[in-house]
């Protein structure tokens, strides 16, 4: 039986990139996936809902065509081939990260592992009733799947989840999207601008709670511009599907009609490989880990959503890149120091039309924390670049602790706030004050002004707003 030094258990984007990384040690590791390397960012999350954002705003642009003097006759929209490109660029990148690993000769084994045994100091994998090679260390990064409504399990056809909305075959007249997170603000987004009547319906208060108040509700205001109808404050008591339709029965008495519904309620963690010889905690069926990502076996890591910090996948690739870089300095004898991984101050992108980003604290949050502090603001409506695009819908929103100047928040929403973040992560990882990031030069004209002037608007300095 082969013998590695490292098991990564899951190929999505922390697994593939944890094993790439330590093969750069030559540390000799296989990675276990039962589907294809690139997990479900790239085969059913970020890359191919991002290939139909593409579709879904230059479709809208085209129709806006003649603001700009631009005649352009009635634009039809080719469903099965925006869906066939989606393929095509998930095929492409999956194809290369294959292509990285065969190059780098890192083993993949294409199953699902089902047990793990721990004896005298090493871990043997099981998968398909067999043993399949030892191992000294082991990284889990098994991921999550769609959370299911008890009442209304997903059918494929009616109830979807959002795997399952990336593998339809019409475009629906009607979508109706139980919950207003990411994941349902997004694909709403995306298929009001494909012409689908879309309606939203959430429990909470607002859109994408987890973000600054000010931001959600301006959030809400773009998406209604799209045609969508927003519910909040609601929820859904049952469903009924009838003549090719889903009657949904809304808390508040009401009820709604739709041709297909996407449940987006969140996503659950999955992990369900028997371990014997040890154990690893687990809290709400999420694995627990100290700030190095270890569990409490020593020699077992977590990351990614099993581990509950932040599901997006670049928290989970910097979490593998850090466990590699711990296994690294272990196996060759040396003390690793790393920082607090802060993941507040880690960037969240969000794909709608207008997008939305943010990084560190939300006011309130840094009102909690620091007591007194400054806000500033400035609108993309003051920008030149932002007017010559034709889109000045959104602002930058700069929040700083009064007492030491230090950025410990950004929020954006408007045209390529998921790029500009990258700005954002650097001031506030950076722990930078206004003051410093003021003797930086920001070029003209371009959309990363509007993060100039909220940085000035802190001390109410910004130049082009009154």
């Amino acid at each position: 039986m082969e013998h590695y030094q490292v098991a990564v258990i899951g190929g999505g984007p922390g697994g593939y990139e944890t094993a790439i990384r330590l093969s750069q040690y030559n540390i000799s590791t296989v990675c276990f996936e039962k589907e294809r390397l690139g997990g479900v960012c790239l085969n059913w999350g970020c890359i191919p809902t991002k290939a139909l954002v593409k579709s879904a705003d230059l479709f809208a642009e085209i129709k806006q065509s003649a603001e700009f003097g631009i005649e352009v006759d009635a634009p039809k929209l080719d469903f099965s081939k925006v869906y066939q490109r989606k393929a095509e660029v998930v095929e492409k990148l999956v194809s290369g990260i294959e292509y990285i690993f065969k190059k780098r000769n890192i083993p993949m084994i294409n199953k699902k592992v089902e047990k793990i045994v721990k004896h005298d100091g090493k871990y043997t994998i099981f998968a398909d009733n067999e043993a399949q090679c030892s191992v000294d260390y082991i990284v889990l990064a098994t991921g999550s799947i769609p959370k299911e409504l008890p009442f209304m399990p997903f059918d494929g056809k009616h109830i979807l989840s959002s795997n399952d909305i990336l593998n339809i075959e019409q475009m629906p007249e009607s979508l109706a999207i139980i919950g207003g997170g990411v994941i349902g603000c997004e694909f709403a987004s995306i298929f009001a601008q494909f012409g689908t009547k879309v309606e939203i319906i959430e429990f909470l208060p607002e859109l994408i709670a987890t973000e600054d108040t000010e931001i959600s509700r301006r959030l809400a205001l773009g998406l209604k511009k799209l045609g969508i109808k927003i519910n909040l404050r609601v929820g859904v008591e049952k469903a009924e599907i009838a003549d090719g339709k889903v009657m949904l029965s809304l808390a508040n008495g009401k009820s709604t009609e739709a041709e297909k519904v996407l449940v987006a309620v969140g996503r659950q963690p999955v992990c369900d490989i028997t371990l014997e010889g040890f154990e690893v905690g687990r809290e709400r069926g999420f694995i627990v880990i100290d700030e190095q990502c270890r569990t409490n076996e020593h020699n077992v890591f977590s990351i990614g959503d099993i581990t509950g910090k932040m599901q997006l996948a670049h928290t989970a690739s910097k979490q593998g890149l850090r466990v590699a870089e711990l296994i690294n300095g272990e196996l060759n004898g040396e003390k690793v120091a790393q920082e607090e991984l802060i993941y507040h101050n880690i960037p969240r992108c969000v794909f709608t039309n207008p997008e939305l980003a943010s990084c560190g604290l939300t006011e309130k949050q840094a009102q909690e924390q620091y007591g007194e502090i400054l806000i500033g603001k400035f609108p993309y409506a003051a920008n030149g670049k932002s007017l010559g695009m034709g889109n000045n819908f959104g602002f930058v929103k700069t929040i700083a602790d009064k007492e030491s100047g230090t950025i410990v928040g950004m929020h954006i929403i408007g045209p390529a706030a998921t790029e500009i973040i990258a700005q954002a992560s650097f001031i506030i990882n950076t722990k930078s004050s206004a003051e410093s990031i003021e003797k930086v030069v920001f070029a003209h004209p371009t959309l990363s002004e509007c993060v100039m002037e909220s940085i000035e608007d802190l001390h109410k300095f910004a130049i082009h707003i009154v």
